[in-house]
């Protein structure tokens, strides 16, 4: 318990120091429970594999209700915060290897993740989101012991694609999502359509994508063992988005958007190998 309260006070003094702008005192009456804090329980939610209106319980104050935490106004200030943070965090990142002469390596990649179950979403409408849109089929192969040989067969799933931009460390540059049914080649043109972050990154820094990418202008389709190697530090990132999804809970797209971010911060620079070990 110590030590998640420590965690807790380390995360919020990373952020001040990030984004000086909340050191601003601000007139009238005290919160409950403050955008600082919120912010740091979305990361810690990730750390600790616990909901954030949990977290808030346990370390904040007993009383507080979910309407305390996920109102839509407090919830884009918070993901306003979270992003502002980890463009900063990230950008730090990239101009310290520019000054050490190294290369800027990007990975590009994306994840369907479920909304809700498929026999569920074909009888009730889904308050989530909604919608043909999200509706998705995909192919998988996997090896059949019965056949000796690899099997492929198709998936339907009822969700969003998440796309994410890392570097070879595992550092998230960027997250975001689209509903299920949009080919990653599309998310990617339009996140650089809409993102001036997304738009300076691919255009200065190499990215590389899997063959899904053929054709796609700014990103190099990954053929050697080299740059295949590189691209599996986006499916670890890609595996953990999964795994985080059943701890969230959220409920509206703005939510689900300051969770990813909390999550990418988390797993970007709070490891947790490196913060719980």
């Amino acid at each position: 318990m110590i030590h998640i309260i420590n965690l807790f006070q380390q995360i919020q003094k990373s952020i001040l120091f990030y984004c000086p702008s909340l050191q601003q005192k601000k007139a009238g009456r005290k919160p409950k429970i403050s955008d600082l804090e919120l912010c740091s329980l979305y990361i810690l939610s990730y750390i600790t594999n616990m909901p954030v209106l949990s977290l808030a319980r346990l370390l904040i104050d007993p009383s507080i209700q979910s309407w305390h935490l996920f109102r839509k106004s407090r919830t884009e200030r918070v993901y306003k915060l979270l992003r502002e943070y980890m463009l900063n965090r990230a950008l730090s990142i990239i101009l310290l290897k520019l000054l050490l002469g190294k290369k800027v390596k990007l990975i590009i990649d994306g994840t369907i993740l479920e909304v809700a179950k498929v026999s569920r979403a074909r009888t009730q409408k889904i308050r989530r989101f909604s919608g043909k849109i999200f509706w998705t089929k995909r192919k998988r192969k996997l090896y059949s012991h019965h056949y000796q040989q690899e099997v492929e067969f198709e998936e339907t799933y009822y969700g969003v694609l998440v796309m994410v931009l890392c570097d070879e460390n595992q550092v998230v540059m960027d997250v975001w999502f689209h509903p299920a049914s949009y080919h990653e080649v599309k998310s990617f043109r339009l996140r650089k359509s809409k993102s001036k972050w997304f738009r300076f990154l691919v255009e200065n820094f190499e990215v590389i994508g899997d063959k899904g990418y053929r054709g796609c202008e700014f990103v190099r389709v990954c053929e050697s063992k080299e740059d295949k190697g590189i691209r599996q530090a986006v499916e670890g990132v890609n595996s953990q988005i999964k795994a985080f999804n059943h701890v969230s809970r959220w409920r509206k797209g703005i939510t689900l958007l300051a969770y990813l971010y909390g999550y990418a911060i988390g797993y970007s620079f709070f490891r947790k190998s490196h913060v719980l070990g």
